[in-house]
């Protein structure tokens, strides 16, 4: 486990909460385009995506477009299809940079970066709070996958 990524983006997660011209958070979206309230659009291949209102996004989309991470190799791709892929590496997709980077197995990417995964709000700055709460208890080991289940 990357302890240190794992903690800058909790803190990266609260400062967007506490940011009202932040990122919409979404924990079911990676990264969008806000249409209207509640309606996203992928975001076209010449796209740079926002942190700002105008982009709803996941903590791992947030890591990816925020810049925060890019020296260590944390980017992202617009895929024609259907959006922002992260990109660490070679890796490509939220099925593949999450553990990765983070340096976790995949029940542990799910146990902190999946909608499914928390009860209540999913979204907004309460969202980014619960995912940031999360992130740091799982690194001191207050928090598993275990208790999931």
């Amino acid at each position: 486990m990357n302890k240190r990524r794992l903690l800058k983006l909790a803190d990266l997660l609260e400062a967007d909460a506490k940011n009202k011209k932040g990122v919409c958070f979404d924990l079911n979206v990676v990264a969008a385009k806000i249409v209207s309230k509640g309606e996203y659009r992928n975001h076209a291949v010449k796209d740079v995506p926002t942190v700002d209102c105008r982009t709803a996004a996941c903590a791992v989309g947030l890591a990816c477009i925020s810049g925060a991470f890019k020296r260590q190799g944390l980017t992202y791709r617009i895929n024609r299809d259907w959006g922002l892929d992260p990109k660490f590496g070679r890796r490509v997709g939220f099925d593949k940079v999450p553990t990765a980077f983070f340096e976790i197995t995949e029940d542990q990417s799910d146990f902190l970066f999946m909608p499914e995964s928390y009860e209540g709000a999913t979204t907004g700055a309460t969202g980014e709070r619960k995912v940031a709460t999360r992130i740091r208890d799982f690194v001191a080991g207050r928090a598993t996958v275990k208790d999931a289940e």
